[in-house]
């Protein structure tokens, strides 16, 4: 895999994760939770009736992002933040953040 190669495949994998943020959002409660506060009020508000469907460990996610979501994690934070700056919030890049994702992609390509 070349550079250009791992740049489209990155692009693809920020498009996935940020129509999940975009489209969905995570629950920050658990249904347990959000059930128990609604037998301890009384409240059910139609507002929370989305958060049942869009748990965060309820998102699939192919197994292709997944082994990019791990060679990511291995990355030092500085790096992890650029990619997710580039890819993910579709960022434009500062010279000195342009250097990172460099770095960032050749540590990427070495363990891919």
């Amino acid at each position: 895999m070349n550079v250009k190669e791992l740049d489209k495949l990155l692009q693809s994998w920020g498009k996935f994760w940020a129509s999940r943020e975009s489209l969905q959002g995570y629950a920050s409660t658990s249904v347990t939770e959000r059930c128990c506060q609604v037998m301890r009020t009384g409240i059910w508000a139609s507002s929370d009736k989305h958060l049942f469907s869009h748990q965060a460990d309820q998102v699939y996610v192919p197994e292709w992002v997944k082994d990019i979501d791990r060679c990511v994690e291995q990355l030092p934070t500085p790096q992890r933040l650029v990619i997710n700056r580039r890819y993910i919030k579709a960022v434009r890049l500062t010279n000195t953040e342009r250097i990172a994702l460099w770095h960032a992609q050749a540590q990427i390509l070495s363990v891919y």
